[in-house]
């Protein structure tokens, strides 16, 4: 029996703003959603200690296929796919304790878990027609194929109004045309969520819509992948479409392309928070372990004073990001939809506080957080994306900022909603009495203005979340006022670089180091000219110059000739 019945349709600005993010799918009955829970954290602590290797994984750039495998049999993949589809249906809350707990495991492997969930499988599970519920969801929960999200362009980034993939209208369907990069799974998914610009019917009006795409659609061409920083199991590539046939029934969202991009972003950026939390945890975990084995000039690490500070804040700030997380879970949980507000705040602050946190972390080790066995470095790399997934922490805030000076009464009414209406008054008083320094580079105080807001989110979740955590409360009260006096303090546009400056600086720069490219030839993966199947095909021409040349010689190459002489070779040698 649910707990919430599915809506069938995106949230109004009634149930909290047009693009807030809602449950909307039916759940599981939450004994069964949290025994669930319970019983896969348990499975994921005994599997992890046998199956895992996250060095190895990390080296290798791959994630072995038992552990796909594996976790499609122990429904990881099918917590936000409805049960009759062979979901399990949970709650967020429950499926946010499993994602935290895989992240403390291997911060890689719980991303790409979470990648796999949300982008992955929710646009398909929320805003597909029957027709490909049926055929996909049930692969999709038992982890038999996996999903991907494709909205990231070279160009555009993440930013769908500036989109160029088009899909252009054909008789009963579209035919689909651009690239997209940086998608998750990108060359191991059986089934994409694409972002385009086109017409949602014929005669329509162009806009954005969203498309399920199966891989094994003619015209569609995965590309290369990216050798990432961090994350280095997951695959992350490129994706090309080429008059890629798509039918009006894989059309999702009935073609409100937004809608579904900005649930899959939102749903997605709680995930990430989610993420942060475990990585967050289990910083604090190895911290306190190692500050209380390491001794420097007689005492141990635990005893010195920055390093009780530093993991005072860094505890409160998990508290409070708990806090936020799950204060949010429980609205969704309950069939309320969430601003998205709290939910960038969330995914602000919770990127941040854990890049942060792994970052000290290595310096806590000294030498020892340099070296790849010693778990710290590899998990720095893994969190760093966070603050670039799904949109980077400054344009975020930006956005945050820029929404607060132009819309007002519409973030006091949001705020009320999610903090109370003391802490929303707070916030407005400090905005009403800012004094803008106006003029070029007025957008810098959308920084402040931002760095408020999210005080005032955080302050109000420990209130309701965390009220027995005072530590917490009190660092949440502190920040907020000192967020709030840099908002009423006097704005003075602060000195930026100007382009003669810049133009200035990089031209003394040039002048002691240089700008130097380097030519030297990098692996050689293609395939020999004399092993090719078609000689004249580009991508299997030989990467040095003088092998290019050999192409057109062969083609031309009189019977009885010697190659070498065809390639042109003073001694006859083989290129």
């Amino acid at each position: 029996m649910a707990d919430v019945v599915a809506t069938g349709r995106a949230p109004t600005p009634a149930d909290g703003g047009r693009w807030a993010l809602a449950r909307i799918t039916e759940t599981a009955d939450a004994q069964v959603s949290a025994r669930r829970a319970d019983e896969q954290i348990a499975w994921l602590r005994e599997y992890a200690s046998r199956r895992i290797n996250s060095w190895l994984i990390d080296e290798r750039r791959c994630i072995p296929p038992h552990i796909a495998q594996d976790f499609g049999a122990a429904g990881l993949f099918g917590p936000l796919i409805e049960e009759r589809y062979g979901g399990s249906g949970m709650h967020f809350a429950d499926l946010f304790r499993v994602l935290e707990q895989l992240v403390a495991i291997d911060t890689a492997l719980g991303t790409w878990l979470g990648t796999s969930v949300f982008p992955g499988t929710r646009a398909l599970s929320v805003w597909a027609g029957d027709q490909v519920k049926q055929d996909w969801l049930p692969l999709l929960a038992t982890g038999r194929t996996l999903g991907a999200y494709a909205q990231t362009e070279a160009a555009a980034g993440s930013d769908f109004s500036q989109l160029t993939t088009v899909a252009t209208p054909d008789g009963a369907g579209w035919r689909l045309n651009g690239s997209k990069q940086l998608i998750g799974n990108g060359t191991w998914a059986g089934i994409f969520t694409v972002l385009a610009r086109g017409q949602a019917a014929p005669g329509a009006r162009a806009s954005l819509i969203a498309l399920a795409v199966p891989t094994a659609t003619p015209g569609v061409h995965p590309g290369e992948e990216h050798l990432t920083f961090g994350q280095r199991g997951m695959v992350q590539s490129r994706l090309h479409f080429t008059d890629a046939e798509v039918s009006a029934t894989q059309l999702l969202g009935e073609g409100d392309g937004r809608a579904v991009a900005m649930d899959s972003m939102s749903a997605s950026r709680l995930a990430i928070a989610a993420c942060a939390l475990g990585a967050l945890k289990r910083i604090i975990q190895l911290a306190g372990r190692f500050a209380d084995r390491r001794r420097t000039g007689g005492t141990t690490l635990r005893e010195r004073a920055w390093v009780r500070l530093w993991l005072a804040e860094t505890i409160a700030r998990t508290d409070i990001l708990h806090a936020m997380v799950y204060d949010l879970c429980g609205r969704l949980d309950t069939g309320q939809a969430v601003e998205i507000e709290p939910i960038i705040g969330a995914k602000v602050l919770g990127s941040e506080w854990a890049t942060e946190a792994a970052d000290r972390l290595m310096q806590l080790m000294g030498g020892r957080g340099y070296d790849e066995a010693n778990i710290a470095a590899r998990m720095y790399r893994d969190v760093r994306v966070y603050r670039t997934f799904e949109g980077p922490s400054e344009a975020l805030c930006d956005f945050l900022g820029r929404r607060a000076l132009r819309q007002p009464a519409k973030v006091q009414e949001a705020l009320t909603r999610c903090c109370g209406p003391d802490l929303a008054e707070r916030f407005s008083a400090a905005l009403g009495e800012r004094r803008p320094h106006g003029g070029a580079g007025a957008d810098t105080s959308h920084a402040p203005v931002a760095e408020a807001m999210l005080w005032t989110l955080a302050a109000g979740a420990v209130r309701r979340h965390a009220p027995h955590h005072t530590h917490a409360q009190d660092v949440a009260e502190h920040r907020l006022q000192q967020a709030l006096e840099q908002v009423r303090a006097v704005c003075r546009r602060p000195t930026t670089v100007s382009d003669d400056r810049l133009s200035d600086a990089l031209h003394r720069y040039q002048q002691t180091i240089g700008d130097v490219a380097q030519h030297l030839p990098g692996s050689r993966t293609d395939v020999d000219v004399l092993l090719s199947a078609t000689s004249n095909d580009p991508g299997s021409t030989p990467s040095d110059a003088r092998g290019q040349d050999c192409v057109p010689a062969l083609a031309a190459l009189p019977p009885g000739k010697p190659v070498a002489q065809a390639c042109g070779t003073r001694d006859g040698s083989l290129p």
